[in-house]
């Protein structure tokens, strides 16, 4: 059975100068008698020994003492290699009395506390070299350091082993964060995994299905409209570049080529997703959108203007826009 502690004097006892009755007894197995004469240094006697001068008042005091051995466990805090944090340990051995006159002149009645500083400060030496994450290797260097140690005169020592522990309120606490940390991220990996794998195959158009089902139609709608807007901007200011070269340097056959590829764009379908918001694809996407609760869908692009009706003179193709083209692209 393992205890924190015991009391190795069993019995002590004064003595009379003269002993009428019976004289002292040999000590029984397992134990010791220790005698404090009167004169002189303390005497020991062991199971099997006989006491001089039994019959006679030579001895002031007797002790009887416990030479049996038995383990024992004693909790010491110990310091990590940061002083902010610490090991909890418990150090488990065999002891048991070597010499018991030793016990009765150091005044040995509670073994624990006999034990604990001496054992604390050798371990503390060994464990300040680790720092509080380094459990397991902490706890085999604390083993081996005590593999020779046998303790002193006094006491013997023997398998002593050192485990370091930790709260159960904390380990159960740590535990709880650990799963819910590794549940979250997994969680997490599976979401990013999703979105990815939809934006490879759907693209921008299925993130906007994604808004669509979170937000609503109108959310979907406005950032459909909002990236078609930024593209004519893009195109008016490029517009706006190739207009101002006109009788430049520009060789007339590159700024034709600029006019129609700008005036392609600038007519033609937009590159937002579903081709704008005013592609007829758009009200198939966003049936409940702003398009279906307008009843129609918005359309600037003006018709080609006939040349005949201005004339025999032929516009340049810079003039052939009309000016609600770029109205319309502000817009």
């Amino acid at each position: 059975m393992e205890a924190y502690t015991y009391n190795p004097i069993l019995k002590r006892s004064g003595l009379p100068l003269v002993l009428p009755r019976k004289p002292l007894r040999p000590p029984a197995p397992g134990t010791a008698l220790v005698l404090a004469p009167r004169k002189g240094d303390l005497l020991t006697i062991r199971h099997g020994e006989s006491v001089p001068d039994a019959w006679y008042g030579t001895y002031r005091h007797s002790y009887l003492v416990d030479m049996r051995e038995h383990r024992l466990v004693l909790h010491l805090p110990l310091l990590s290699r940061d002083p902010a944090f610490g090991f909890s340990s418990l150090v488990r051995l065999n002891c048991r009395v070597a010499e018991p006159d030793e016990v009765v002149s150091r005044g040995i009645e509670d073994v624990g506390s006999a034990l604990r500083l001496p054992l604390q400060s050798m371990l503390r030496r060994v464990s300040r070299g680790y720092d509080i994450g380094d459990l397991h290797r902490a706890e085999d260097a604390l083993t081996e350091s005590m593999r020779d140690f046998a303790g002193d005169s006094a006491l013997r020592l023997r398998n002593i082993t050192i485990e370091l522990v930790v709260d159960t309120d904390e380990i159960l606490a740590s535990g709880r964060a650990y799963r819910e940390i590794e549940r979250e991220t997994r969680l997490m990996e599976m979401r990013r995994q999703r979105h990815l794998r939809m934006l490879r195959e759907d693209g921008a158009e299925g993130l906007i299905a994604e808004i669509m089902e979170r937000e609503g139609p109108r959310a979907a709608y406005d950032l459909i409209a909002g990236a078609e807007r930024e593209e004519r901007q893009e195109l008016l200011a490029a517009w706006n570049k190739v207009i101002s070269q006109a009788g430049t340097e520009l060789e007339p056959w590159e700024l034709l080529q600029a006019e129609r590829a700008l005036r392609d764009r600038v007519t033609g379908g937009s590159t937002a997703p579903f081709g704008g918001i005013r592609s007829g694809r758009l009200r198939g996407a966003l049936s409940t959108g702003p398009v279906a609760e307008t009843g129609h869908e918005p359309d600037d692009t003006p018709e080609e203007q006939d040349p005949a009706q201005n004339g025999s003179h032929r516009p340049s193709r810079v003039r052939g826009i009309k000016l609600s083209k770029i109205d319309d692209v502000n817009g």
